[in-house]
């Protein structure tokens, strides 16, 4: 009998504790926010089609819609005007770091440096490491490339950041003429697996170092990835004038080289 009470008293217990679970649910569920700017207009024809008819009614209360059809005219209407306005609107509710880096991203678009600063420093506040590579990027288009760079490095240091490594290549090369620095940036891309890097990679080893050869090899490791064949003996033959003789020794490098992750091994037709 006593054990009957007491299968019976846990089976409550549990019972009460799944309640008091959904009504927590319930309660998370329910959490309203009250914008502090009135809602962007959006047009008619739009609803359905670029966002849902669901997701402009919750965004009455609620940032994470309303940044999203921001995000909707960013990327699909490219009216970044219009996304800044709702991300503005979100932003109004509650302050995101994701929000604020669209935020940061529209007004780069819009070439309003200054203020994607001060939206991306408010996604880094609030923790959103993407931000780091939008500063950087921000401050690269207003010439401020020393502050780009250690944006770029704590973006890479934080998210192995390919791009951010390859942007560091470009900059220490085209910009300051550091080429040691550029060399060692480039590779950090390239391991990272950033197939672009090869290409800017081959550019920085002809125009730099006069290296053909390494440029040669460079350029057709990437060959049927990123780039097809025709485009790279374009570029090696016409652009950077390199004879196809250095084209093979390249060709070989690549192959042999432990210095290349993607090789290509398919014939050149030279």
């Amino acid at each position: 009998m006593i054990k009957i009470i007491v299968k019976l008293l846990i089976i409550g217990i549990i019972s009460i504790s799944f309640i008091a679970c959904e009504d927590k649910k319930i309660e998370e569920k329910e959490v309203k926010f009250t914008p502090k700017l009135l809602m962007p207009e959006v047009k008619e024809e739009y609803i359905n089609k670029y966002f849902k008819l669901s997701q402009l009614y919750n965004a009455k209360d609620d940032p994470i819609p309303a940044m999203k059809i921001g995000y909707a005219y960013s990327e699909k209407l490219h009216d970044y005007e219009k996304a800044l306005e709702w991300y503005k609107y979100a932003d109004s509710m509650i302050p995101l770091g994701e929000n604020s880096y669209f935020a940061c991203y529209a007004l780069q678009q819009l070439k309003r440096y200054d203020e994607a600063i001060s939206w991306c420093q408010k996604a880094i506040d609030l923790k959103w490491d993407e931000a780091l590579f939008r500063m950087g990027k921000v401050l690269e288009l207003k010439k401020e490339f020393n502050q780009a760079i250690e944006f770029y490095k704590q973006s890479f240091e934080k998210n192995k950041d390919k791009v951010a490594a390859n942007n560091l290549g470009l900059i220490y090369s085209l910009e300051l003429k550091k080429y040691d620095e550029a060399e060692q940036w480039f590779r950090k891309s390239i391991q990272e697996g950033y197939e672009l890097a090869y290409k800017n990679f081959a550019i920085f080893y002809h125009n730099s170092f006069n290296d053909d050869i390494k440029a040669s090899a460079y350029a057709i490791a990437v060959i049927d990835t990123k780039y097809t064949k025709s485009s790279v003996l374009k570029l090696l033959q016409n652009e950077m004038k390199i004879p196809n003789e250095t084209i093979k020794k390249g060709y070989e490098l690549q192959l042999t080289s432990d210095e290349f992750p993607i090789k290509y091994k398919g014939e050149l037709g030279l």
